[in-house]
């Protein structure tokens, strides 16, 4: 099965179809990660802070635990002190986008 091969759309780049292109799943593959990309670029933006939800301290590509509180001290993902977020525990972590 061949990638589609016609023009990129104008907003998203989704590949088109030329007349002598099989569509197959690869081609409707490239269109879902072109959509996923292009959605987590809009929805997630540099430096933005997200309260997270995970059993353990998490670790998620190209986002970092909050920066811990300095006065008092904290720790890093629980808010509080001078970050300006709410303390939270058990299994929920402020997280930064990179």
């Amino acid at each position: 099965m061949a990638d589609a091969t016609g023009t990129p759309t104008t907003n998203y780049s989704f590949k088109t179809l030329n007349g002598t292109d099989t569509a197959g799943y690869t081609s409707i593959n490239s269109v879902i990660t072109s959509i996923d990309t292009e959605l987590e670029d809009l929805t997630f933006v540099s430096n933005m802070v997200i309260l997270y939800y995970s059993a353990a301290s998490p670790t998620v590509s190209g986002w970092t635990l909050a920066p811990a509180s300095v006065s008092p001290p904290g720790t890093a993902g629980r808010g509080g002190g001078d970050t300006g977020l709410p303390v939270v525990s058990g299994n929920y972590w402020w997280i930064k986008k990179s």
